[in-house]
């Protein structure tokens, strides 16, 4: 009986030193400066942290950038990535349960004829995208009719001369694009070409924060309080947007 005591006490001390730990570290956390979705997820992971009581900061970086300090330690983690990253970088632990999502989505002028159902629809037409970013990247692998711009600012105005027929980008990044430029000829087009789950990702020099995250996520998750805030996010980000004059 006095064995199981100790043991029972020893238990409390090493999860009472876990947590104290935590109370005393901030975590310095990555996310890709210039995109709408990652912004957003800022605040959900600021929501996250903030009700599991662990202090932490997020800063704004290069999407390559941001990756290299996540993976090599030198930040604590990726604010928001898909699923596969965590293949490709296993220094970065996943968080299960996904936190936010990326839409791909078609923007453009509205034109009798012109309508996406599905990816392979994309062969008929002109296309415009952004560099460096993957997801709108793999979805025109192979296809000859893509324009890249050096810049998002570019994108809404390309689209309005008729310089290609669709562009291609996140769905709220479009939506903040088009508020933005002031443009208003630019609307969605078609259905959303691909929802890509996003997670949250923990360096593996701090995978004693896993477990603790991962309950209030999915806690967040499961009773819907996650797209409730994502939503109010979103709406707050896109009212804040000032419309060019």
């Amino acid at each position: 009986m006095i064995r199981f005591t100790f043991y029972i006490g020893l238990l409390l001390a090493i999860f009472s030193a876990a947590n104290i730990a935590h109370a005393q570290q901030t975590y310095e956390f990555v996310r890709i400066k210039g995109l709408s979705e990652q912004i957003v997820g800022e605040q959900l992971l600021t929501e996250i942290y903030k009700r599991a009581k662990i202090p932490m900061n997020v800063t704004a970086m290069t999407g390559s950038r941001a990756l290299e300090e996540a993976s090599s330690g030198r930040k604590d983690g990726e604010t928001l990535r898909v699923y596969t990253l965590g293949d490709k970088f296993p220094s970065l632990l996943r968080v299960p349960t996904p936190i936010s999502d990326l839409t791909t989505q078609s923007f453009g002028i509205k034109k009798p004829g012109v309508d996406i159902e599905t990816s392979d629809d994309l062969r008929k037409y002109s296309l415009v995208i952004n560099r460096g970013v993957r997801h709108t990247l793999n979805i025109t692998q192979g296809l000859n009719n893509v324009h890249v711009l050096p810049s998002s600012n570019l994108f809404i105005e390309f689209l309005s001369r008729g310089r290609a027929d669709l562009g291609l980008t996140g769905r709220l990044n479009g939506l903040s694009l088009i508020k933005a430029s002031g443009i208003d000829n630019i609307e969605l087009i078609g259905k959303p070409l691909k929802v890509l789950p996003l997670y949250h990702y923990i360096h593996e020099d701090h995978k004693d924060l896993l477990p603790t995250i991962s309950k209030v996520v999915k806690e967040m998750v499961d009773s819907g309080e996650m797209a409730k805030l994502r939503a109010k996010f979103e709406q707050e980000y896109l009212d804040a947007i000032e419309t060019k004059g």
